[in-house]
Order: structure tokens, then C-alpha cells, then sequence
């Protein structure tokens, strides 16, 4: 009896009984079609919010304004940008139909899923996995974002299962998919590149293979030279491009998980299931875990060494690993999987429902902010808007009032944003430069004045020139009409 023999591999639990050819299809059909319902549901109740007004504003421009606006600001997000242009020239600009290929997308990517699963562990495990990634608040919640998060969760997930066809049999041609893959996920989003970090684990265990390094390094190589003026644009716009994101701090490192499912409780039983995962061969729950592991530990590190980037939506796709492992945990357990299933959905439901209120993609309900200034104005009207959050103020409002027939004069803009190769256009220098007889404010609300972000110089020629006649206040926002004081 030799030693091989001796060592016996501990049996998987038997999955489901099925038909061959449907045992093909389920385990992304199903999840897929899962994702579909509940990414769909309420996709067009929030208003656009303060990062959707970007994309619909840099969508309305020609390409040309968008190759010169991508110059100045956002230009890691310029393919985006401009596949949207297209979109929109094709299918319109309605709230759903802007929100619809991030819903595609994450559709997809969630099929990917349960199809990775099964290719690893087995169509059951495979299914599980779906099932639980479309049960995730916060990737419903992106795939009804009109940003690219979502796209880049589907190419993240694409490019991991490309990798796992390409080691297990390494023709050039698999390899090139995998290449393309990861160009398009780094066109979509650059900090998806952190996806590779997982990748190298994968690689580095099957080096017996020596075309396996070599080939992937190509692809590798080739992708970041093709992502190349991306990456060049947004190591030189980092000061204006992120200068938004807080500096990190020991208490959103210990929520960091709860953020990345967008309901803690629901990511914490995921990942205690992740770390219960067993396989007959452990190197595969390894390269899972790496995958889900090192990259935000990666992103949280250089924003403690550096300035900060960390964004639990910034890695969204390793979701994706931790529900892999999740359904090896669960494999061959019927009612604990339907029972854990059941918990994960409705841990998340409250999420799930806030997610789709009607202000809750950022900013105030612009929706209701320009209903109020429609249904009381009158021709000549002008508007003016708050100091912080200018460019989306000004978005917000235009969106919402795009087909309507009678709209206020904006009354301190000089130069559209367009024109101006900006996100924001170019105003009066003294935003004090006009006599509109009435005047409408539209500002974001913080804590305390609820005009205190109309600035020094608006409030002051409010309070010598005009009377308020009118004062609505909104969750984050403010509303107020003013009308020239009668000597």
C-alpha cells in the first residue's frame, strides 16, 4: 500500500441531483434573474443624486467636450462618460433608462458569479453563491447608480473567471480574453486594478505551470499600458479628484465590512460563513480569501501611509470571493443554505428599502425641489444656487427641469460647464450681478442656518434688495424665493 492511498481526501457533500445540461444553466440563471428583480425594483424612485448629476452632465456634452473636460477633471472616468453620451443619445436621459446599464451590469456579473462557483465547487455551490451576492444591499444599490461601480463590480468578477479558464488550461487566446477583461474593468474604474492583488495569489500557486506566470505577467503588462493615459490623468488629478474622501480613522476600518455589504449584520454573517469554508483541496478557499482580503486591506493601508482613498464601493467585487466561500460553508446543508439565505435577505431588507428613498443617492430630492419651483414659476424668474455643492446644484436642477417649457434664468452664470471644460461652469465674479425682480435660491442644508450656504455676498444682497416670499426645507436642502423689495 503506497502512501497515496493512505491519505484520502475528506468527501464533499453530494450536491442536488439535476439533469446535466440544466445543471449548466441554473447556477447563473437563476441568480442572475434573482438580481434582475430586485435590482429593477424601485430603480427609478431616487432622484439622480450629487454623483449621477456628473454623469448626466458630462453625458449631454459632445465627445469632444467630454476628451477636454477628462483634461481638467474626472479623466479615469472619461471612458464612462463617454459610453454614456451614446447611451443616452440612443435610449434617452430618463432616470431608469441613465440607471440601466449599471443594472445590466451587476445583473451579469451576479451570474458570474454562481457560473465561477460551479466551475470551482459545483453547480449547487455555484447557485448558493448567486443567490447570496443578489441578497447584497449594497450591490442593488449600485446596480441602480448611474456611476460606473456597477460595470466595474462585472468586469472585476469577468476577469476572475477568465483567470481560473486561463490557469486551468493556458492557451494564449484565454489568456488575451483575461487581458481584455481586466483593460476594461481598469477603463472603468482604475482602482479595480486592486483585483490583481488577489490575482498574483492565484497565479503564484500554480507555478508549476511556467506559462502561467509568464502569460498572465503579459496581459498584465498589456493592460496597464493600454489603461496607461488613465492611470497618467489620475495620479495628476488626484488633488481635485479625491479630495472629497475623509481621512481614515480606527473606527471606519472596524465597519469597513459592514460598509461594503451596506448592511453590517449581513456582511458579518457572510463572512463568518467565509471563514468556516472547507475544500478537499485548500488552496482554492486560499486564493478566494486573498482575493477578498487583500485588496481593501491594501486600499486602507495606503490611505493611512497616503492621502486617503478608502471607499467601500471602491471594492465592491470582493463580494464576490467572500460569497464563493460562504456557499462552500453551506455546501451539501439544504436548510441551513435556505435559512441562511432567508437571514442574509432579511438582515438587509431595511437597507434595502432605504437605498431606494427618494433622496438617498446623495444630496436633497431634486425631484421635489424642482416641483416646488415649477409649480410657482413665472416667466423672467431667475435662480441662483448655494456655495457648496455648486455644480451638482446647478445639474440637479437643469435635469429635473429639462422638458419643461418655462424654466429660471441662471442668473450668475457666464460660461456653461461644457464650454468651460469643467464640472462646474464659470459665474459673475461678484455673484452680485443682478436685478431679477424674483429670485429663486436653491441651496444644500446642513446643521443650523438654513441659508448659510448661500455665502456672505448672496445673503447680503438678499437682505438689502429683497424680501422672502417663500421658504421650503427639504432633507439637505433649501429652498427660498425672494421678490425685489417695493420702495
Amino acid at each position: 500500500m503506497t502512501a497515496t492511498t493512505l491519505i484520502k481526501a475528506e468527501p464533499a457533500a453530494p450536491e442536488l441531483p439535476t439533469p446535466r445540461r440544466w445543471s449548466l444553466v441554473y447556477p447563473w440563471l437563476l441568480p442572475a434573474i434573482a438580481m434582475a428583480v430586485v435590482g429593477g425594483i424601485g430603480l427609478s424612485r431616487p432622484a439622480l443624486g450629487w454623483d449621477e448629476h456628473a454623469t448626466w452632465s458630462a453625458a449631454m456634452r459632445t465627445p469632444a467636450q467630454i476628451l477636454d473636460f477628462a483634461g481638467n477633471m474626472d479623466g479615469v472616468i472619461a471612458p464612462y462618460y463617454l459610453f454614456t453620451h451614446f447611451w443616452t443619445a440612443a435610449f434617452g436621459d430618463a432616470v431608469g433608462t441613465i440607471r440601466l446599464p449599471s443594472l445590466i451590469a451587476v445583473v451579469l456579473g451576479t451570474g458570474l458569479v454562481g457560473e465561477l462557483g460551479r466551475r470551482l465547487f459545483g453547480p449547487g455551490t455555484g447557485l448558493t453563491a448567486g443567490l447570496i451576492v443578489a441578497a447584497v444591499p449594497q450591490l442593488s444599490r449600485y446596480a441602480q447608480d448611474a456611476r460606473a461601480y456597477g460595470i466595474a463590480f462585472f468586469f472585476a468578477v469577468l476577469a476572475t473567471l477568465l483567470l481560473y479558464v486561463a490557469v486551468e488550461r493556458p492557451t494564449w487566446w484565454r489568456w488575451a480574453a483575461y487581458g481584455a477583461a481586466l483593460t476594461l474593468l481598469g477603463a472603468t474604474h482604475m482602482i479595480g486594478f486592486l483585483v490583481l492583488a488577489g490575482h498574483v495569489v492565484t497565479v503564484a500557486l500554480r507555478r508549476r505551470d511556467a506559462r502561467v506566470p509568464i502569460r498572465w505577467a503579459v496581459m498584465v503588462a498589456a493592460a496597464l499600458l493600454l489603461v496607461s493615459p488613465l492611470i497618467y490623468l489620475g495620479l495628476t488629478q488626484r488633488g481635485t479628484q479625491l479630495e472629497w474622501i475623509a481621512p481614515l480613522d480606527l473606527h471606519q476600518v472596524l465597519i469597513a465590512p459592514g460598509m461594503i455589504f451596506g448592511a453590517p449584520a449581513a456582511g458579518l454573517l457572510v463572512i463568518g460563513l467565509a471563514l468556516a469554508a472547507r475544500w478537499e483541496r485548500p488552496a482554492l478557499p486560499g486564493e478566494l480569501g486573498a482575493l477578498a482580503a487583500i485588496p481593501p486591506i491594501l486600499l486602507i493601508a495606503v490611505s493611512f501611509v497616503t492621502s486617503p482613498l478608502w471607499v467601500p464601493r471602491y471594492v465592491l467585487f470582493v463580494i464576490a470571493p467572500l460569497a464563493l466561500l460562504a456557499a462552500v460553508a453551506l455546501r451539501g446543508l439544504r436548510w441551513r443554505t435556505v435559512a441562511a439565505l432567508i437571514l442574509i435577505a432579511a438582515m438587509g431588507f431595511e437597507m434595502q428599502q432605504t437605498f431606494r428613498g427618494p433622496a438617498s443617492h446623495g444630496g436633497m430630492d431634486f425631484r421635489k425641489a424642482a416641483a416646488i419651483v415649477q409649480s410657482r414659476l413665472q416667466p423672467g424668474d431667475g435662480v441662483v444656487y448655494g456655495r457648496i455643492g455648486t455644480w451638482s446644484l446647478r445639474a440637479g436642477l437643469d435635469y429635473e427641469l429639462r422638458d419643461s417649457a418655462v424654466k429660471p434664468d441662471d442668473l450668475l452664470l457666464r460660461e456653461p460647464a461644457a464650454e468651460a471644460g469643467g464640472l462646474d461652469g464659470v459665474e459673475c465674479p461678484g455673484l452680485t450681478c443682478f436685478t431679477t425682480d424674483r429670485v429663486w435660491y436653491v441651496g444644500a442644508r446642513q446643521a443650523g442656518d438654513p441659508m448659510s450656504n448661500a455665502g456672505d455676498e448672496l445673503r447680503a444682497k438678499f437682505k438689502a434688495e429683497y424680501k422672502r416670499t417663500g421658504y421650503w426645507l427639504l432633507p439637505l436642502g433649501t429652498i427660498a424665493l425672494y421678490e425685489r423689495k417695493v420702495p
